[in-house]
């Protein structure tokens, strides 16, 4: 888990002057379940989804005790130590809010009860508080605060990244909002809160990118679940401007030809698909729940498909509609049903659309290259290779 900053001295008097509205609690469609949620040493945002039977707040963390120095909710109540006695200023632990924890040693906290409706409303008011996370799976921090963006100034979380607006545009540095944390919001105005909803997913079955309604097939391989289309998000540009680190996200179709994007999705530079990050596995530009593979992820699709000797044919789709003829050995049982569609040169052209199916994989190698996978219409084999980060690849999404 990431490391925290140690924000919480720098916010605890911001969070002390402003009172947040009380949150209220919904336990329409309870179930049991059961939370574990890591504490680490230092400062960090602690909520849960688990409505406990006994919601003391002492209680839930007796037998974390030892390890904690306080706890603190935004109205700057406490529990803390006083002496040889622990005082508990904030009664019981309410799921709708967040919790500021300072850790003297890392530790687990285990919660059990009944799961909260993670469409229970949240009440925003204007100023600061920290604020519970509902769903039980990651959810993108921009789209969850879709519908409350005129009234927000900004959401950090833990480590000290942000949702906020720069200039015109809101920038979302935290990514993935995840299960277990809290956020720290600051709010121009009293606004109301409601997680997104979500429905369950089966790999194998399609799913629609909330950001542009385009539905993806997907399909199983090993213990990956992959996108069995190439991705098609974001907005064409031309292929002799490279792309920008300016929050939209931006695509090359094939010879400037948005039917070919349609065909054989998108083709990006490294550092788009990335969103001007460098760490391996992130979400990137891929939709909520899914993150560009690292190269050790591709390497384990192909290992289990047989080695890069083979791997290739069970990977491309069959026949010539798509591929040019030979199309050597493709039987696409793997279902990954892998496309051609070609790239584009860093010297502002397009080649090899219907030969060459090029991916880019989230790992660095060197200087400004990037590890992707190739696959030809002429052999079998599928071999990675490092490439400049200005060529316009193919994206594959993997399922978190």
């Amino acid at each position: 888990m990431k490391n925290f900053y140690t924000i919480g001295l720098i916010i605890l008097s911001l969070i002390i002057s402003q009172q947040a509205f009380p949150q209220k609690e919904n336990s329409k469609g309870s179930r049991t379940g059961e939370q574990q949620i890591e504490l680490t040493i230092g400062y960090s945002f602690i909520s849960s989804r688990i409505v406990a039977e006994n919601p003391d707040m002492q209680d839930i963390l007796q037998n974390n005790l030892a390890n904690i120095e306080f706890v603190r909710n935004s109205q700057g109540f406490m529990l803390q130590k006083i002496g040889p006695v622990w005082v508990n200023n904030i009664g019981n632990w309410v799921n709708t809010e967040g919790f500021l924890f300072k850790m003297s040693l890392g530790d687990d906290l285990i919660i059990t009860g009944d799961v909260i409706d993670p469409q229970t409303p949240i009440e925003l008011s204007t100023g600061y508080q920290i604020i519970g996370y509902l769903p039980d799976q990651a959810l993108n921090t921009e789209e969850v605060f879709q519908n409350v963006l005129e009234n927000l100034e900004f959401v950090r979380n833990s480590a000290g990244l942000m949702l906020r607006k720069i200039g015109p545009l809101w920038v979302n540095n935290i990514g993935l909002m995840q299960p277990g944390e809290g956020y720290l919001v600051k709010m121009l105005a009293d606004d109301i809160l409601v997680y997104p909803g979500y429905s369950s997913f089966t790999c194998g079955n399609p799913f629609t990118d909330p950001r542009d309604e385009k539905i993806y097939a997907t399909v199983q391989i090993g213990d990956q679940c992959w996108m069995s289309e190439n991705l098609n998000v974001g907005t064409m540009i031309n292929g002799d401007n490279n792309m920008s680190d300016n929050g939209i996200i931006e695509k090359y179709c094939y010879d400037d030809d948005p039917a070919n994007c349609d065909t054989y999705g998108g083709l990006y530079q490294w550092n788009e698909i990335m969103e001007y990050a460098t760490t391996p596995g992130v979400q990137g530009i891929c939709t909520a729940g899914w993150h560009l593979p690292t190269d050790g992820e591709w390497a384990i699709l192909s290992d289990f498909l047989g080695g890069e000797s083979i791997a290739g044919g069970k990977m491309k789709e069959t026949g010539t509609t798509h591929w040019s003829s030979p199309n050597l050995g493709a039987t696409n049982e793997s279902g990954f049903t892998a496309l051609p569609g070609g790239y584009r040169y860093s010297w502002n052209h397009y080649n090899n659309i219907t030969y060459n199916g090029m991916f880019w994989s989230s790992s660095e190698d060197y200087g400004d290259f990037a590890w992707s996978l190739y696959l030809s219409y002429f052999y079998v084999s599928v071999d990675p290779i490092t490439y400049n980060m200005l060529y316009g690849f193919s994206v594959r999404c993997l399922k978190d």
